[in-house]
């Protein structure tokens, strides 16, 4: 007997590609890596097939009110994500607490979200399309895509995005406490939130020292040996900091 978990089935009308790329995360990444590491990669996956994407990721919301991030695909993601929990206004909270897809084709001129609107456009995002993750009535939050250009998404894009959401939902809803549906464990909250950091101090070293992954990667755990201290503590400290200069060791 098979006893994987199950996995919702991408729309059959998709391109053969597409259907592929289904075919390879629903067979690798549910049996190869944790859910939490599957969403990273359907947030990339998002990112990279859908063509005017600059970003994409998934917005965890629980009704104790809880908000966060999961697989951005870079900072400027985790900024957008971030003023949404802050306003409590935006597309992947009302995509979350509708049920429905949000679709922003300017955010200069969208008046249905005003401060957040107003705060993501001087970033550059002009564009932004937003599914639900359904996966129990109430919903787990939303996953979402934006850009730098005006209108830049269309309804195939939004019919795409859903089939992804629908997987990530799915993985979500086994990492979610057994007791309490719909409630995500502290210990994964941790994980997550500590991810992110780790990835948007990667992302500053990236920038700062025009370094790769890989060698942005590398130094981090470098300063981090040299401060005797963890990874997700040193990432912290530079994602904390605001003069453009690298911790130092022991800081």
């Amino acid at each position: 007997m098979n006893t994987s978990p199950s996995h919702p089935s991408p729309d059959s009308s998709l391109p053969p590609e597409l259907l592929a790329v289904f075919g390879r995360t629903n067979g690798y990444l549910l049996t190869e890596q944790t859910a939490h590491d599957a969403v990273d990669g359907l947030a990339e996956i998002a990112r990279d097939i859908i063509g005017a994407a600059e970003g994409a990721g998934v917005s965890i919301i629980d009704t104790d009110g809880t908000r966060m991030s999961v697989g951005a695909t870079d900072p400027r993601v985790l900024e957008a994500d971030d003023l949404q929990y802050e306003f409590g206004e935006g597309p992947c909270i009302t995509a979350w607490s509708l049920g429905e897809s949000v679709y922003i084709a300017d955010t200069r001129t969208d008046d249905r979200f005003p401060r957040w609107a107003s705060a993501v456009e001087p970033r550059g995002i002009r564009s932004c399309l937003s599914v639900p993750l359904l996966n129990t009535p109430a919903g787990l939050g939303a996953m979402k895509v934006y850009a730098d250009t005006v209108d830049a998404f269309t309804d195939e894009d939004r019919r795409l995005l859903t089939n992804l959401a629908r997987s990530a939902a799915a993985l979500l809803g086994h990492i979610q406490a057994s007791d309490t549906p719909q409630r995500i464990s502290n210990d994964v909250k941790a994980s997550l939130a500590e991810r992110d950091t780790i990835g948007v101090a990667r992302g500053i070293l990236m920038e700062r020292l025009d370094l790769d992954r890989q060698a942005a990667m590398n130094h981090l755990i470098d300063l981090a040996t040299d401060a005797d201290t963890t990874i997700g503590t040193m990432a912290a400290r530079i994602s904390e900091r605001r003069d453009g200069s690298n911790p130092a060791p022991g800081a």
